[in-house]
């Protein structure tokens, strides 16, 4: 079994990668003997969105500590990449330019997210005994802030207060999952719903299902897209499912402790000292939403050109 691990960061984030390059550290102790591991990691200094002249931060200051970080994934079958030109690049390039012949499953790795050391052996174990065609399995989250988040989120802390939902302290969380090792189920979940925190992919449903458009760049819900493609083919009869890893929570690094006056958090002393030109990662967004029905009618139309649907 190969899996490829895809971890896409801005430079505001570069510690992050110090917490996530831990995580995966220990991970490594836990695998399984017949999973091949690779994981690809690029660090984005694109001149597109960042003005580097006006900003306080020289781009050796990300490249010299991203380096650094490597060492930990040695272990691995790592790429480290760093993309550093003027043209547009995100998370939805990076997508695209994974895919692998040889991958069977891909984990999409938010930059700062927490999981535990255990989680994505969980994850791989519990690939092997779902049969579905097209499946995703995304584990337990702590709470959001609207209900819609409901369906993934941990029985635990269901009764936050949704306006609380940044106050939950991620070492609470991390103490949790240690009490219920030995509570890890699969759930069909009744909807869709994920965020590419850190989620496993089967093959068929990453390349097939729900692939990144070939016209797109830069930074977009792909999750979004894929939440709405998914909710449809299953009510056609395409035979995708969703599962919930019941027993392993993640949660984002920038809440409870580590939380600023707003989401930032963490790496708002970087922000804070960023210029951003016009064409930022908000922007791209604002133009993927409005082209949004064009791009479900492209989808559709090439899942039935492919006899899926």
């Amino acid at each position: 079994m190969n899996i490829k691990i895809i971890y896409h960061i801005m430079p505001w984030e570069i510690d992050y990668a110090l917490l996530t390059y831990t995580q995966l550290k220990k991970t490594k102790y836990h695998l399984p003997d017949d999973v091949n591991v690779y994981i690809e990691t690029v660090l984005n200094l694109s001149d597109y969105t960042i003005d580097w002249d006006e900003t306080k931060f020289p781009k050796q200051y990300f490249i010299d500590k991203y380096t650094q970080l490597a060492p930990l994934l040695k272990d691995y079958n790592h790429i480290s990449r760093i993309h550093d030109n003027e043209e547009l690049y995100g998370h939805l390039d990076l997508q695209r330019e994974c895919i692998a012949p040889e991958i069977d499953y891909y984990i999409s790795l938010c930059p700062d997210i927490y999981f535990s050391e255990l989680t994505i052996p969980y994850l791989i174990e519990s690939a092997k005994s779902v049969d579905n065609k097209y499946f995703v399995i995304t584990p337990h989250i702590s709470k959001v802030g609207d209900a819609d988040w409901d369906e993934i989120t941990n029985a635990e802390y269901l009764n936050i207060p949704y306006n609380d939902y940044l106050k939950v302290d991620i070492f609470d969380i991390r103490n949790d999952n240690k009490n219920i090792e030995d509570e890890i189920s699969l759930y069909s979940t009744k909807k869709s719903k994920w965020a590419g925190w850190c989620d496993l992919y089967n093959k068929a449903f990453f390349e097939e299902l729900c692939p990144v458009q070939e016209s797109w760049n830069g930074y977009g819900p792909w999750d979004w897209y894929s939440l709405m493609i998914t909710n449809h083919v299953k009510s056609v009869g395409v035979d995708f499912q969703q599962y919930l890893l019941q027993g392993e929570t993640i949660w984002m690094y920038p809440s409870g402790p580590l939380v600023g006056d707003n989401i930032d958090g963490y790496s708002k002393y970087y922000r804070d000292h960023i210029v951003f030109k016009e064409s930022n990662k908000h922007s791209q967004r604002a133009v993927f939403e409005s082209k949004l029905p064009e791009y479900l009618d492209i989808c559709l139309q090439n899942l039935k050109n492919k006899n899926i649907i």
